[in-house]
This record gives structure tokens, sequence and C-alpha cells, in this order.
């Protein structure tokens, strides 16, 4: 039976998922509406717990805050319609006239039809040892159509859904504009990100020991981060801007705001882009729509193996953090150096430097669970490669209207009792390396 290629079905939805998504899940028009904005989860319910991402055109992916995300059409889909892949792919590959693969068994018995033509050719043009060809025409029964020519892999058929979609629903057209729009703008930063990148990190913004640190230093005692900085300022990825700009979604300046700049760093310590997060003069998160915001990445750079260095690891042990303030505290705490990954995705894809042996994995503790789930892919990955690692979850329970709790959240309410202390940490690792290979996953 023939079937759709994944490859081809994915390379042909690439540019096409506001039309694939609004047809095959019409129940998630309201996000489609407002790519980037939170609305009502189209599982859940609920006002404000789904989005998808501002890149919905080419990716197809969104994020369920009690779900997690959804890298891509293909699992939106398979999460809004409870389809398996194969039947997600069926679907989409159907929606945009995909040509099917045949199997073997087909291909064969195409060969087999073939086969008697090509014999009679070969009889017609044996024998006369001359070099002239001579035909025997076949004749063809007049109620048998021939066969049309076959459609190229990925070419979409010409009864494709997208028209008669447009038709019916004229705002897929203007947002599909809008978005095209949003992207070439986008394409033109990316050209020029090298050049800004550098611009803010290396002239712009100061060291966290300049007199203009008052916004974060306020910032950071509001969270219970209060201690010397030396240690995290050698491995120079926290700085601090008196006055940074504020863009929107549409490239409007909105604001300067002081802000706390984070150096992502990839494994050889490369930068790669810039984490911010905007304050307001007295340290709370500045009134914008997305306080905490990472620049684009450079094209010939990619983010993923990277972090957020808050100091250098110090007998082959560190430990990982999703984000800053969380890392930050697990340092204050256990004077373990601490990298944020900055996010759950991020962190899957960590690249441990070289010389670790241990890694702590600081797990947020969500009601999605998805803090969980990506400390322990991590996990999976780094003891395939010998690497030792722990996953740390907090033990306080989530609060019924809070999302989920961190070690931040621990600080604030326990101080560093509510750690595990030092000596047990270097005990459990000491036990480790002598009961390697048996899997464990630490309540602190």
């Amino acid at each position: 039976m023939s079937y759709y290629k994944a490859e081809t079905v994915r390379e042909a939805a690439s540019g096409n998922w506001l039309f694939i998504v609004s047809a095959l899940a019409p129940h998630a028009e309201e996000a489609l509406k407002r790519p980037g904005k939170h609305v009502a989860c189209p599982v859940h319910g609920g006002k404000d717990g789904f989005r998808v991402f501002k890149n919905f055109l080419e990716t197809g992916g969104g994020i369920c805050n009690t779900c997690g995300p959804r890298h891509d059409g293909f699992e939106l889909l398979m999460w809004l319609n409870n389809w398996s892949f194969r039947e997600t792919l069926a679907a989409v590959g159907e929606f945009l006239g995909v040509e099917k693969q045949l199997t073997w068994e087909e291909k064969k018995q195409q060969q087999n039809k073939a086969r008697p033509q090509q014999r009679q050719r070969q009889v017609a043009c044996a024998g006369g040892g001359a070099a002239q060809e001579s035909v025997i025409p076949i004749p063809v029964t007049p109620h048998v159509q021939p066969e049309p020519e076959p459609v190229q892999d990925g070419a979409a058929s010409e009864d494709s859904k997208v028209i008669p979609l447009l038709m019916q629903k004229p705002w897929l057209k203007e947002l599909q504009e809008e978005m095209e729009r949003r992207a070439e703008r986008q394409r033109k930063y990316s050209a020029r990100l090298h050049e800004k990148i550098t611009q803010i990190w290396e002239k712009e913004c100061l060291p966290l020991s300049s007199e203009c640190n008052e916004p974060v230093r306020a910032y950071f005692q509001n969270r219970g981060l209060v201690f010397r900085w030396n240690r995290i300022e050698e491995s120079d990825s926290l700085r601090v801007h008196p006055a940074l700009s504020y863009f929107d979604e549409d490239g409007n300046e909105v604001g300067k705001f002081p802000a706390l700049v984070c150096a992502i760093r990839d494994k050889a310590g490369q930068v790669i882009t810039l984490h911010r997060i905007y304050l307001t003069q007295t340290g709370k998160k500045a009134r914008v729509p997305e306080p905490k915001k990472m620049m684009p990445v450079p094209d010939d750079l990619t983010v993923t193996g990277g972090a957020i260095r808050l100091g250098e690891p110090k007998a082959g042990i560190i430990g990982v953090a999703e984000g800053v303030e969380t890392a930050l505290s697990v340092f204050k705490a256990t004077q373990i150096p601490t990298w944020a990954t900055v996010s759950a995705t991020l962190m899957e894809a960590f690249e441990v430097p070289e010389g670790v042996h241990t890694v702590l994995i600081w797990a947020d503790k969500d009601k999605s669970k998805t803090g969980e789930k990506s400390a322990n892919v991590l996990k999976a990955k780094l003891e395939k490669r010998g690497i030792r690692v722990c996953v740390l979850l907090p033990k306080l329970p989530i609060p019924p209207r809070a999302k989920g709790i961190d070690w931040n959240d621990v600080l604030i309410s326990q101080g560093s009792l509510g750690f595990p202390n030092a000596r047990y940490l270097r005990d459990f690792i000491a036990r480790r390396r002598a009961e390697y290979g048996h899997h464990r996953c630490l309540e602190g």
C-alpha cells in the first residue's frame, strides 16, 4: 500500500502551517490569529494557557502552559487532535496533495505491466540486421484510459485545498502576508546580528560592579541573591546595561530600560547570542510584554548546546539549571558553579565542557512535568557518554495557583537549608563514582 514519505511531507509543509492547522485543527484558530500571544488553550480551555510560536508559518510549533512545547506542526497536530504520527503525516500529506510513495510490491507490479510492451519492441527490432527500428502497434481498448504521468515527489496536486480555504477564510491570506513581512524584517535584522551583539556586549554593557548596577542589585536582592560575585564574574557572562532598547514584535522601540544582559556561550566559550532581563529602576521586571527575551541567533551559529556560564567548573563537577536566578540560587546555597540553559528545551541539548565528569541537574518542578522531563532527557544523553548525572527536584509542593516552583523559590522560602548541604552532595558524588550505573533521582 502506498505511503507518504515523512521528509517529503515535511518539506512541503514548511511555510504552509497556517493553512494546514487551520484546516485540520479549526479549534486552534484563535491562537493562529494571534501568533506569539497567549490565548485560551484549545485542549484545556481557560484564558491564556496556549500560544503558537512567532515563526509558526515555517515551523508550525506552539506551547501549552500545562503540557509544554510542541516544536513543530506535526507535534502540534498530534497533540491537538490526539493523533498518532502516522495519522498526522497522512492528513497533512493529503491536504497538501503530496504524491504518495509506491511500495516495493507496487513498483514490481508496474514493472510487470510494462514488460509485454518492451518484449514486442525487442522482437520487432531483432533479426533484420539493419539498424532501423520497426514498431508493432499495440491496440488500445477504447474504454481504457492511458495512465497519467506520475507526479514528482513532493509536488502538490492541482486540487490543493489551500485556495478553497482562502476563499472560506480570507483572514488567512492577510495573516500570512503579515507573517511573511515580519519574517522579512527578521531576516534583515539577522543579517547584522553579529555586529549588533558585539556592539551591545562589548561597547554598551558594564560589569556587575559598576555604579549603574542598582536595578540589577535590587532585582537579585528581591530573590535572595546577595553574595560576593567574584567567582561568577570570572566567567564573564553577566553584565549590566543602563538603558537597553526594548523592541516589540513589529520592530518598534517601546522604550529604554535597565537590564541584566547574559551571554550565552557555546562549548568553546564563544558568545552565541544574548539573553536580556528588562527591569525597572527599583529592580522589578519591566512592564513590557516579554521582560525576559533572548536575541535571535546568527545564521552561522546555533544556540543548541550553549549556556550562560556562571562560574567555572571545579574538580570536574558542574550544576545545570534553566533560569539564571535558579542557577545563582544553587551557587549561593552549595558553592557549586551552576550554568543556566535559559529554557527546558535548551537544557536537553546542553553540552558539557571538557574535564567535567559529574553533572547535577537542578530541575524546575512544573505541573506539566516539563522541567523534570527535559532534565531526564539530558541525564540519559550524558550517561551514555560516561558522565555521572543526578537530577534534583525541589521538595516543596507546588502552590495551587502556581505553574511550578524552582530552586530560587526554595532559596526565598527556606534559605540554604532547603538545599542538600555541600558535604552531603560531595558524599553523594563519591558514592556515584563507586556505584556508577545505578540510576537515581535525588529529591533535596
